[in-house]
């Protein structure tokens, strides 16, 4: 009835994650939902080291005063799932 309790001396969030290998990112306008940046597989790839996954967004290219999302494409079991968490980011000018 009542689930045995168990102890560990380690936190649970130390698990680092990773996108599968054949994942992209890419950028939608967050109001016209146009994308701004298309999945690429050769300059859009999602990058992995010992922390998780990354990637590395050059914001110069992109208009200012605008709301753009993130979106992930990734290969799950032989079918392409796009992943859509809401990651809004506003680009603003320097100065």
């Amino acid at each position: 009835k009542y689930p045995t309790r168990t102890f560990t001396t380690g936190s649970i969030y130390n698990t680092n994650l990773a996108l599968p290998s054949g994942s992209y990112w890419g950028i939608q306008d967050d109001f016209t939902d146009e994308m701004v940046v298309d999945f690429d597989t050769d300059y859009t790839k999602v990058s992995c080291d010992t922390n998780g996954s990354y990637f590395d967004v050059y914001m110069d290219t992109l208009q200012p005063q605008r709301y753009y999302k993130i979106l992930i494409s990734s290969s799950l079991d032989g079918s392409e799932v796009i992943l859509d968490n809401d990651n809004i980011f506003k680009v603003v000018e320097n100065g």
